[in-house]
């Protein structure tokens, strides 16, 4: 999965833009799909049960579905059908997150959960950076070779299919239950809807700000005037290195501390980092905001993974997984569009404030879920 981690990021997109001549449509369905994954994993839970599949299973089946629909992508050379077969592979891929859950909660020991994930993210992410530098060093001046790339991606997904497979399978049949009854959960569980509710809000804040990070750095209205090596260096390479010695830390943490405790201390984090990385067009200020928004993105990845195997009695940890991964794509749809939108009426930094006040607002709706 760090083989394809870059597709959605970054070189679908590059091919939209730079071989296809896409419009700005064409850019929006693929930098959409991860959402679109999001949010239909309600209705993924819903058919591996009606198909009376394993999760193992079903993840397995849509990496092959995602594969092949990046392998039809890197066969065609017609625009749309490459755009709707890109999709389908982004969608496919994305909305395994709450069987992926699952399985970790089904697996691996509640003590070594965190340290475990750690150690699958941190091998993720130094893939992920190491396949999009040499990807991205093959394709410079040569995108006409970009079918070798989409290739890889699909025998990436075929192999992860393979090796899901080999998962253990619950012994128990998953219980069919109606498409949304995972949503009545939050009214019966107060602490799923008190932390839901904190996560939309410093989801929401955080998410209208990244796009504007390159909108900051690279606008010339601002007047900071970065390459663009630098600006890669302050959105990707930085945080992504900061983020890869964060994971361990982070895991460790998960296993360690209460979990509203260590939300809490992430939230307050990114508000710093988000207002850090606005206040100052400092070079030395930049970094090392990249670096504390790297790190803390590390243990918001951890803890956005697995936090309900703290709470879900296990046979609900797709059903409660699959309500936060639904939210986090409702959000990811509309936050970057308001703050785009908003843009046009306040200033940069102005915008900055309000959404590292969503941020602390959510610290305090988890102060008060953790006291309940």
């Amino acid at each position: 999965m760090g083989i394809y981690e870059s597709a959605p990021a970054i070189f679908l997109l590059l091919i939209v833009v730079r071989w296809f001549q896409g419009s700005p449509a064409d850019k929006s369905i693929i930098a959409a799909g991860v959402n679109g994954g999001l949010l239909v994993a309600p209705l993924v839970i819903f058919i591996e049960r009606k198909l009376r599949m394993s999760a193992p299973r079903a993840i397995a089946a849509l990496f092959l579905i995602a594969g092949l629909g990046m392998l039809g992508a890197a066969l065609t050379t017609n625009k749309v059908w490459f755009i709707v077969l890109s999709t389908i592979s982004i969608v496919s891929q994305t909305s395994v997150a709450p069987l992926v859950t699952s399985v970790y909660s089904s697996n691996i020991p509640a003590t070594v959960r965190g340290r475990y994930y750690a150690q699958y993210s941190g091998i993720r992410i130094a893939t992920s950076i190491a396949f999009a530098t040499a990807a991205g060093w093959a394709l410079s001046g040569r995108i006409e070779h970009y079918t070798w790339l989409l290739i890889i991606y699909a025998l990436a997904l075929f192999g992860a299919a393979i090796l899901v497979m080999r998962l253990p399978v619950p012994s128990a049949q998953p219980v069919v239950r109606p498409l949304l009854e995972c949503f009545t959960y939050l009214k019966t569980d107060a602490i799923l809807r008190d932390t839901t509710v904190a996560w939309f809000l410093m989801g929401f804040g955080n998410l209208m700000m990244v796009p504007l990070r390159i909108e900051y750095l690279a606008s010339e209205q601002y007047g900071l005037r970065l390459s663009e090596i630098e600006i890669a260096l302050l959105i990707s390479t930085v945080p992504n290195i900061a983020r890869l010695f964060g994971t361990t830390v982070w895991g460790r943490a998960f296993d360690l501390m209460n979990f509203f405790s260590l939300r809490i201390v992430l939230n307050i984090a990114f508000a710093v980092g988000t207002l850090a990385f606005f206040a100052s067009g400092s070079w030395s200020v930049l970094l090392l905001s990249a670096v504390v928004l790297g790190f803390v993105t590390a243990g918001g990845d951890v803890a956005w993974s697995l936090w309900v195997t703290k709470f879900a009695p296990p046979e609900r940890v797709p059903d409660y997984m699959a309500v936060h991964v639904f939210f986090t794509g409702v959000r990811g749809v509309i936050a970057p569009t308001i703050g785009f939108f908003a843009l046009q009426y306040v200033s940069l930094q102005s915008l900055s404030w309000v959404c590292s006040a969503f941020m602390l607002l959510s610290a305090v709706v988890l102060v008060r879920a953790r006291g309940s």
